[in-house]
């Protein structure tokens, strides 16, 4: 699916209140991006579809530079560590080993079970405005200028 395809609605939830682990323990939350579109990208070591995404992924976030607008989060994939190792394992370089609890995030999204890999567009407020089911065409020609469309259309 192109990235452009991620096109603002309604919000759709309350605010998000994801904490996130990293390596070595570090500690974050979503909240701490209030005021700013983002997407959330969520995904799974054991997912071949994500699997087949994370290169692209990894190219398009080390292209837009430090403050891209892209968080991938780990579901379901076991403590930072293990995804920091897994992604090195695979030669993944520069995407962020962030992981999030699967019950944390199924009760946010108010769904039983969440098909994954998923893409959230998060507006300023911290509400969803549009979800994606399965990979994105990161790699695809343009989509980082999609992509800055997609949160310059997104309400704050």
């Amino acid at each position: 699916m192109p990235v452009g395809r991620l096109m603002p609605g309604q919000a759709m939830s309350e605010p998000v209140a994801l904490g996130l682990s990293g390596p070595e323990g570090s500690q974050s939350t979503l909240a701490s991006r209030r005021g700013v579109p983002f997407l959330l990208h969520v995904w799974g070591t054991w997912c071949p579809p994500c699997r087949y995404e994370l290169p692209a992924l990894a190219a398009f976030t080390r292209a837009w530079g430090p403050d891209c607008p892209v968080v991938p989060v780990a579901v379901s994939s076991g403590s930072p560590d293990d995804v920091h190792a897994f992604l090195s394992r695979n030669g993944i370089v520069g995407l962020p080993a962030w992981t999030v609890d699967g019950i944390a995030l199924k009760a946010w999204y108010g769904a039983a079970e969440l098909a994954i890999p998923v893409t959230f567009l998060i507006d300023g407020k911290g509400r969803i405005r549009a979800t994606a089911a399965g990979p994105l065409d990161w790699g695809a020609s343009g989509a980082a200028d999609a992509l800055r469309r997609v949160l310059a259309a997104t309400i704050v």
